[in-house]
């Protein structure tokens, strides 16, 4: 979930979560010491994992989020497999809405936002699948609730077949970007957050980060004060599009309450060296300026993408000069994958966008572009 234009909040690393942190105990097995990585996401993939509207989602969203989850899921079986994780009371509907063609696991669910509270998947060159549980705790014990999302990631691990480590760091998957060669981005607003890692220093964060993904090469963006549920997901600001390359979305209007800091964090990413020793080339993706909803939790971040085998499917708001333009970048940076616009508004409502509420599940031993 990244929370779109939201009103400043205090300094990240400053908000202690809610009672004491009970930190579940690491594998004492480390993933990339047993020769797993996490793919980067362009490359193959085996299925795509969503989770159908919960409790939870109805809670705080209308009618039309069911909508906007079918649109996305049909949009998606297009170009690969689709498994959906279903809370049982809604496994006739979601097969209703979704006709054939789709694969299910039921099992408890609150949300939608399953880039979060899902695992991330890992692989090795024998083929076998691995799986990070980042020991989701609700975006810092932000919300109250979440308890069946909390247990979900090891759930879809092993539905999915993986091997799972649970990690020593709580963290979400949209907190993370990885190249697939051994560089892993992330916000040091989200990671160094005391709400999710409470005497950690940033090297033992790196440690686990490095140990649980199988990279080498942590890169540190500056903090996103702006984002008061994520504290500043990376996938809120880029994407990788192949190796040494991303998009970084900033804004062209100087009234844009974050126009500045979004400028800084774009340089930052430039300035960085990755695993690879390679200076990292970033292109600009330019944000909307008209938006279909005033509210400051909607997600209006074309850069919130989902990139599958043969196409990139992303956000469009309304904005026709500025979804023109998004769309026109995006087919330059992916010439070899159709680029794929979609009203989700009811999703981006929530603070989330494409990538979000989706989570890639790679093909056996697949191999960096």
């Amino acid at each position: 979930m990244t929370a779109g234009h939201l009103p400043p909040v205090t300094g990240f690393g400053r908000r202690a979560p809610r009672g004491p942190v009970v930190r579940p105990a690491a594998s004492a097995e480390v993933p990339r010491e047993l020769g797993y990585r996490m793919p980067a996401e362009y490359e193959r993939q085996a299925r795509l994992w969503m989770a159908w509207p919960g409790d939870m989602t109805r809670r705080w969203a209308d009618s039309a989020i069911v909508a906007s989850a079918r649109e996305l899921a049909l949009a998606a079986r297009r170009f690969e497999p689709v498994r959906i994780a279903v809370a049982p009371a809604y496994r006739g509907e979601a097969a209703t809405l979704l006709g054939p063609g789709f694969e299910y696991f039921e099992a408890p669910v609150d949300d939608i936002w399953i880039r979060d509270s899902g695992p991330s998947f890992l692989t090795r060159d024998d083929g076998v699948l691995g799986a990070t549980t980042w020991n989701f705790n609700g975006w810092g014990d932000k919300l109250d609730g979440y308890q069946a999302d909390k247990a979900l990631a090891p759930l879809v691990a092993a539905a999915a077949g993986a091997c799972a480590f649970a990690a020593p760091i709580i963290t979400e998957g949209g907190a993370l970007h990885v190249d697939g060669q051994g560089t892993v981005v992330v916000t040091e607003s989200a990671l160094l957050n005391l709400n999710r890692n409470p005497g950690l220093s940033r090297t033992e964060i790196e440690a686990g980060l490095n140990g649980w993904l199988g990279t080498e090469t942590v890169i540190w963006i500056p903090g996103e004060r702006w984002d008061s549920i994520t504290d500043g997901h990376i996938d809120g600001l880029m994407t990788f599009v192949r190796p040494g390359a991303a998009l970084f979305e900033v804004s062209d209007d100087p009234a844009h309450p974050r126009y500045h800091l979004l400028r800084e964090q774009a340089r930052a990413l430039e300035l960085a060296t990755d695993a690879r020793g390679r200076r990292i080339e970033v292109g600009r993706l330019r944000a909307p300026r008209e938006l279909p909803s005033s509210s400051s939790d909607f997600c209006g971040i074309y850069v919130n993408c989902l990139i599958l085998n043969d196409a990139v499917l992303i956000p469009a708001f309304g904005d026709r000069r500025a979804d023109a333009a998004a769309l026109a970048t995006f087919q330059d940076a992916f010439r070899d994958r159709h680029v794929v616009p979609l009203r989700i508004d009811a999703i981006c409502a929530g603070g989330g966008g494409i990538h979000c509420v989706t989570q890639q599940e790679p093909s056996p031993a697949p191999r960096a572009v």
